[in-house]
């Protein structure tokens, strides 16, 4: 043990390697070593080591995530990615950033708002979320609904894999050469097939002006009829969500409704005032109250949103992501909604409306149950969705497949585990079926 301690630290320095630390536990369980490496050479060490001593390894970024996926296996060795900070290319005029994987969004944004341009990511604590834990978990917040994820701005990536084998995939431009889109397997995938060291990144344009407002509702299904008008209609939004009046009240928007929608608009100053009035317009006619949110306040705001169903206390509260088609999000937030009335939990529930994805914070008493998430789970499959637990209790959690069933994909995903990661080390039992 001496002699494998020696070598993590002829790896990374002996600044950059700590033993044994509680603080980095992941769902309880402590690494042995937590190695800080610099370059992407260092991580192909580290993980060439781990393939020849057996360790299991947990990669990690800005650390906002960490309780996402199903208990570890094993915690030998977590990686911090955060010294992998470099901004590596960036090109306005091409609208691509190529950036090591620890670079924050925080950081980012401050590079590229000298050329108003922006890469539109706005997961929850976006200014600490580093790029590679956005890219492990596929991570999004209000901006998705125009946007997409980051699945939809990622151009090229560098991975090493289990073996210490570096590959790069995609490239530097906007548009590529066509065939298989390897570096596509990795979003979501949280570090299972391997480990992320850069990306490329397409950037966007900074809009000229952008517009807020929210709409107090008298229900989901009144807001859901709402949201569908304006999604039928030409308005180009940036943002289309619902948010559960307790939550409008935390982000100090005064409603005084179950619900409110929250609609974004970003274009030249014109066409912002104008497709304005059509949004006051179409939510007025379905008995909407425009409530008060000062310009001010809107970039604060969003970010709020993204942040609301955050854990809150980790013994006392559970957050879920729920996937369904965009005309049975009122169905699914009654689901919530029934099953917090009847437990005495304290709700917060925002929607992304023109995608599906509706994400939930239940905090209370008596979420070490598990029957909570099964009946919620078949509940949602009813409905031909999905529901993924993104945090738990400690005592709830090794109860749970935090993914659920993922159907006839999961051979597909178990092959592909076996082809990156045939030794099993990278988050061994995190992703989805114990993979």
């Amino acid at each position: 043990m001496p002699a494998l301690e020696t070598a993590l630290r002829g790896i990374v320095g002996a600044d950059h390697l700590l033993s044994g630390p509680a603080a980095w536990s992941v769902d309880g369980l402590g690494p042995r070593w937590v190695a800080a490496p610099g370059t992407e050479e260092e991580v192909s060490r580290l993980l060439g080591l781990a393939a020849a001593e057996r360790l299991a390894v947990i990669p990690v970024g800005g650390r906002t995530k960490l309780g996402w996926g199903n208990p570890p296996r094993g915690a030998d060795l977590v990686i911090d990615l955060r010294r992998l900070d470099r901004v590596v290319e960036y090109e306005p005029d091409d609208l691509t950033v190529t950036l090591e994987a620890g670079v924050r969004l925080g950081a980012l944004a401050r590079v590229l708002e000298g050329h108003g341009q922006f890469v539109p990511l706005d997961p929850p604590l976006a200014p600490r979320a580093t790029v590679g834990g956005i890219i492990a978990t596929d991570a999004s917040g209000p901006w998705r609904h125009r946007y997409g994820t980051v699945r939809d701005l990622l151009l090229g990536l560098t991975t090493v894999a289990a073996d210490g084998t570096v590959t790069k995939g995609g490239g530097r431009v906007v548009k590529n050469v066509s065939g298989y889109d390897m570096p596509k397997l990795h979003v979501g995938a949280l570090g299972s097939l391997g480990i992320v060291t850069a990306a490329t990144l397409r950037v966007h344009p900074r809009p000229g002006a952008e517009g807020a407002w929210v709409f107090g509702m008298a229900s989901a299904e009144v807001l859901l009829e709402a949201a569908l008008r304006l999604l039928d209609s030409p308005l180009v939004l940036d943002r289309l969500e619902l948010v559960n009046g307790p939550t409008l009240s935390r982000l100090e928007v005064d409603c005084p409704h179950p619900v409110g929608l929250a609609v974004g608009i970003g274009s030249v100053p014109e066409a912002v005032r104008a497709q304005g009035e059509t949004v006051r317009a179409v939510c007025r006619e379905a008995g909407g109250a425009l409530l008060g949110l000062p310009a001010a306040r809107a970039a604060a705001f969003w970010a709020g949103v993204s942040d609301a169903t955050l854990p809150g206390p980790p013994e006392g509260s559970l957050t879920l992501r729920v996937g369904l088609l965009g005309t049975d999000l009122a169905r699914g937030f009654r689901l919530l909604e029934a099953a917090a009335r009847e437990r005495g939990l304290a709700l917060a529930v925002t929607a992304t409306l023109g995608v599906g994805t509706l994400r939930a914070r239940l905090v209370g008493e008596g979420l070490a149950d598990e029957r909570l998430v099964t009946r919620l789970r078949e509940a949602v499959a009813g409905l031909g969705g999905v529901l993924v637990v993104e945090h738990a209790p400690s005592a709830l959690k090794p109860r749970l497949d935090v993914w659920g069933d993922v159907g006839p994909a999961f051979p597909l995903v178990r092959r592909l585990k076996a082809e990156f990661d045939p030794l099993g080390l990278l988050n061994p039992g995190r992703f989805v079926g114990g993979l």
